[in-house]
């Protein structure tokens, strides 16, 4: 076996020989290129599921994210709904914003580059590992030198032609922290590498043991040498048939390991599976897609987002605004309130309150139905005399005119069903939206449930609305008809939860 090549140093006495993998990183004072062990977080990244989805996952969440520019009158000019690169160095934002929230999760830092003139330009992604950053020990960072193979180019802060964003911890100032998303489930993922590292090994030579085989007497060299390349090829496999006669008395086998039976106990690989979601900050049952139910699944995506997400994407933002977005005169702004996750709940227990009071249960027994969180000082009793009461039953058909309160104007009173409540609170979801950003109500939705005497009032008072008490009385058409049965078990779940209160 050939001897390791020695790396020689002087200590200003004599010339000593060491081998410097003997020494960890920290027992060095690095000038530059600090190993990162890049090649061995690359590998886990790539060849660990639960590695490669807690991060792409953690990507995608804040790629996805809504967001907007906003000009200094506080005007949304250009949302990722429909982006138009207003800016003019955003091209393709969302594809940017994964691959730095990946850099951060790898490397707790981030950078682009600006490609072209100073006044237009495109900002690209440049890899961490080629950047390194330069510092003086008096004036703090003062630029940055990036190699590529063997050419290395330096860039000053002045230049204004990288952005980076570094995340910091207790114990950094300045740079980077070396203590990473990365590095903090790297353990748990090297077991389940060197796991399925293993059983592939072990399968690729059939599945068959080690082995030492033991030879009485003392052999000569070429019968061992013989002995042990026939041994070789049959633990290895490499004999399509084995059919081979051996002196039983003379040779023994003695294997070494174990095989996979003592893989079915699965218990450390489930162990190592949560502590990689526990340092991604991931619900175990988002990671696995194992949840209980729809409800529970969509609670921990929520409680994920707002606990995780939304702070990468607070941190994401004021890099931006602070080194890009700052001579511009505009703002870079995350909108998670209008992430679907977070109002889907939400719009599903305002549709069916809106339903079970339109059904005629009193407003105060359909908040606890749908478990809608009241205000201290509020009492579900008290929504009764909050909210009037639903029109009562009338032989008069589901469609007729009304004089509007404010106007001359007339409204609809429509009997709805279900897929057109849906299509009503969708419609008024995505009007709210625009009203709040600004922009015009007058824009093209097609129905499907809703009657074309129905979106045809909608639509003229869209274009009245400038307030969102004005959307809301825009949408709220009231329910005429009533079905006789449903009337009947709307009368006895009120009756019976008088009497629950009453007992209470």
């Amino acid at each position: 076996m050939a001897r390791k090549p020695n790396t020689f140093y002087m200590d200003g006495a004599q010339i000593k020989s060491i081998d410097l993998p003997q020494y960890p990183d920290e027992s060095w004072d690095w000038l530059t290129g600090k190993p990162m062990q890049d090649t061995k977080r690359n590998e886990l990244y790539s060849r660990v599921s639960a590695v490669y989805r807690v991060a792409n996952m953690t990507a995608d969440a804040v790629s996805n994210m809504p967001f907007a520019i906003i000009n200094s009158a506080g005007k949304t000019i250009d949302d990722s709904d429909s982006w138009q690169n207003v800016v003019g160095f955003l091209p393709k934002p969302h594809e940017l914003l994964k691959q730095w929230r990946l850099s951060l999760f790898m490397s707790n830092a981030a950078y682009g580059f600006k490609e072209g003139s100073r006044m237009n330009y495109t900002l690209r992604y440049l890899l961490p590992e080629s950047i390194t950053p330069v510092v003086d020990k008096w004036d703090g960072l003062t630029g940055f030198q990036r190699k590529l193979g063997e050419s290395v180019r330096e860039y000053s802060l002045d230049d204004d032609l990288i952005f980076w964003m570094y995340r910091l911890d207790h114990t950094t100032e300045l740079l980077p922290s070396d203590y990473t998303e990365m590095g903090a489930l790297m353990s748990a993922a090297g077991v389940l590498f060197y796991a399925d590292y293993y059983t592939e090994k072990f399968l690729q030579r059939g599945g068959i043991k080690p082995a030492l085989l033991g030879v009485t007497g003392a052999p000569s060299v070429e019968d061992r040498d013989r002995i042990e390349n026939i041994w070789t090829k049959v633990v290895t496999g490499a004999y399509k048939y084995l059919g081979k006669v051996i002196n039983a008395e003379t040779m023994t086998v003695n294997t070494i390991g174990e095989g996979l039976e003592n893989l079915k106990d699965s218990q450390l690989q489930d162990a190592k599976i949560e502590e990689i979601a526990m340092a991604a900050g991931m619900p175990l049952s988002l990671l696995l897609a194992n949840s209980a139910n729809y409800a529970t699944a969509k609670e921990e995506k929520i409680t994920w987002l707002r606990d995780k997400v939304v702070p990468d994407c607070q941190f994401i933002q004021e890099e931006i605004n602070l080194k890009l977005m700052l001579p511009t005169g505009y703002q870079f702004e995350f909108r998670p309130e209008l992430k679907s996750e977070d109002q889907e709940e939400e719009k599903e227990r305002a549709i069916a309150y809106r339903q079970y009071i339109r059904s005629g249960i009193k407003p105060s027994i359909a908040a606890q139905i749908v478990g809608i969180d009241l205000p201290a000082e509020i009492e579900y009793q008290d929504l009764d005399a909050m909210t009037p009461p639903p029109p009562q039953p009338t032989n008069q058909p589901p469609l007729m005119v009304e004089q509007a309160a404010n106007n001359n104007t007339p409204t609809r009173s429509v009997a709805l069903n279900t897929e057109q409540i849906r299509e009503l609170a969708l419609w008024e979801d995505i009007a709210a939206r625009k009203l709040k950003r600004g922009d015009g109500l007058e824009f093209p939705f097609v129905c499907k449930h809703l009657s074309e005497s129905t979106a045809a009032q909608i639509r003229a008072g869209l274009k009245r609305c400038r307030t969102v008490e004005e959307l809301k009385a825009v949408f709220d058409l009231q329910e005429e008809q009533q079905d006789t049965g449903i009337m009947a078990l709307v009368e006895a779940l009120n009756r019976a939860a008088e009497r629950e209160m009453e007992a209470k």
